[in-house]
């Protein structure tokens, strides 16, 4: 008896070595990644250096990392009639639900220096939201004013690098305002 075909196994075929180096090639390519992560978080833990210092006015927080520093200092009960969003006569603010931040950031190479500021208070006032808002009318009149689906009005202002906004909403419990501002930080 003749034999005309080879008793070649199986796994020796092109298409089983294939996949095998398509797997291999993949695991290669995962450690890789998992050692440039693991690289990457001790250059980071190296490198970049976190410290909060805690104040009467709230929270700073500075961050340092080898391009540069961003300095976030919290401002808590900020006044927001100080940024220019006068607040309704006898309304009242939430507690816990006011106050800023600055934000600004520092290169190392002291280009591209960068900041922000932002503060927002919330406010509850007993009289109906229309009557709030004829009043922010009155008060704001080159604002525009927007109302959203959910019965938000919104009055803002784009003020060279300035944003403001007051957002009024009639709830269970009143008339809510929300003032914001965000624009450059204020100077020391």
């Amino acid at each position: 008896m003749q034999r005309t075909a080879s008793s070649a196994p199986e796994s020796s075929s092109p298409g089983n070595r294939r996949r095998g180096g398509i797997i291999s090639g993949l695991l290669t390519f995962i450690g890789v990644l998992i050692i440039l992560a693991f690289a990457g978080g001790l250059y980071l833990a190296k490198n970049v250096s976190v410290q909060t210092t805690h104040r009467d006015r709230g929270d700073d927080v500075a961050i340092s990392v080898p391009g540069g520093n961003l300095n976030i200092e919290a401002h808590h009960n900020l006044d927001p009639t100080a940024i220019g969003v006068p607040i309704y006569p006898g309304a009242t603010r939430r507690k816990d639900n006011s106050g800023g931040a600055t934000f600004r950031w520092t290169s190392s190479d002291g280009k591209g220096d960068r900041g922000v500021g932002v503060a927002a208070g919330e406010f509850v006032t007993k009289d109906p939201a229309d009557r709030v808002l004829s009043w922010y009318r009155g008060q704001l009149p080159h604002w525009v004013a927007v109302e959203e689906n959910d019965h938000v009005t919104h009055l803002e202002l784009r003020d060279g690098g300035y944003k403001r906004m007051v957002a009024i909403k009639e709830k269970y419990d009143g008339t809510h305002i929300a003032v914001v501002s965000i624009g450059e930080p204020a100077s020391n």
